[in-house]
């Protein structure tokens, strides 16, 4: 690919981004409705967002469309459900073209799942299936792992009007149990509105929305036919492949983050799952400016810096969690990149 493609590639992925961005704010904004307004416009100028910006879909990045919705949290907590139970899959762009023009609603899922990161820099969703349920579960990214209750309500409610949408008439919510590891909030009332008809349990084990896995195979109400290729080739054009390098270390990421039991899996076994050869796997780790073993040291810190302070877990069940033969090597990698021991760290991390 030459110069001159690589940069209306990444104009064309930043257009896009800032497009979504908008289309997410303007939805805030109509569910704050006129007695929101200031709060609204307060929230936007402390993130140098002006109204410029959205009317032209220009120059927004995620990170302040999550400050926005941050500062509005603080007032309406509830705002999240309330602002994906109205979304519409055009918001997305192209994605969302494509999502509704697929074949199935699994095809359809595992396009929204793939372009991701074009509307969230928070978390990845992933399906899984059990038995005879698919199986949705949101992985935070590094920087938000302690924002999962939000993270939560957005894929969750995201996912509850995306199967809304592509199933039509077909959608048949009593059919889909929601387990989320929090208590009921004190806006618990938004939930069983939002997710009216299904089995809600809180105080859960887990974070997971299960709905019948027949479900992939249904086709999508009034898709197209002969559109789900056209859109997958303008997502593949102008955002890039799925199984980019940057896809690739997010794959990793969210491997490892999901790995069952305590074992981080080795180069040669995360190719496998990733259905990549190990050398595949080292040179599209390698392009995105990383390693596996970077990747692996990663999550370990993320994952000790929420035990240490989020837990009551010893240094020595940390280390065992991760997957540390002794606590003292893992004191010592804590310590080398983070400056501080594990207790020092948590006790300079208690609150007040």
């Amino acid at each position: 690919m030459n110069s001159a493609t690589d940069t209306l590639s990444i104009a064309s992925r930043s257009a896009q981004e800032s497009q979504i961005a908008a289309n997410w704010l303007r939805r805030l904004e109509r569910c704050l409705g006129d007695e929101g307004e200031s709060l609204f416009r307060s929230a936007m100028r402390e993130t140098g967002i002006s109204r410029g910006d959205i009317d032209q879909a220009q120059n927004i990045q995620q990170a302040q469309l999550d400050q926005v919705s941050r500062a509005i949290r603080n007032e309406v907590p509830d705002i999240t459900l309330r602002m994906f139970a109205r979304a519409e899959l055009i918001d997305l762009g192209l994605t969302g073209y494509a999502a509704v023009n697929s074949g199935s609603v699994g095809r359809a899922l595992k396009v929204l799942y793939q372009y991701h990161s074009l509307t969230s820099d928070r978390y990845i969703d992933q399906i899984g299936l059990t038995d005879s349920h698919a199986v949705i579960t949101a992985i935070p990214l590094f920087s938000h792992i302690r924002d999962m209750q939000n993270i939560v309500e957005d894929s969750f409610t995201g996912n509850w009007r995306c199967l809304q949408i592509l199933l039509g008439p077909a959608f048949d919510p009593a059919k889909i149990r929601i387990y989320f590891e929090h208590p009921a909030p004190s806006y618990v009332s938004t939930y069983e509105s939002v997710f009216n008809g299904a089995q809600l349990n809180f105080e859960a084990d887990h974070n997971e929305l299960h709905f019948p896995a027949q479900w992939l195979e249904s086709p999508v109400d009034h898709a197209i036919d002969g559109m789900e290729d056209v859109y997958t080739a303008m997502c593949e054009r102008v955002l890039g492949p799925g199984d980019s390098s940057s896809d690739t270390t997010q794959q990793v990421r969210r491997l490892l983050l999901t790995r069952s039991g305590r074992k981080m899996p080795n180069l040669e076994e995360a190719a496998k799952q990733l259905r990549l050869s190990t050398n595949q796997l080292r040179k599209r780790l390698y392009r995105a400016d990383t390693s596996y073993k970077s990747l692996v040291l990663e999550i370990r810190l993320e994952l000790a810096k929420h035990y240490l302070v989020d837990t009551k877990l010893s240094v020595q069940e940390i280390a065992y969690l991760l997957d540390y033969s002794q606590p003292a090597p893992f004191s010592r990698a804590f310590k080398l990149h983070c400056g501080l021991a594990p207790d020092n760290f948590r006790q300079a991390h208690m609150p007040l």
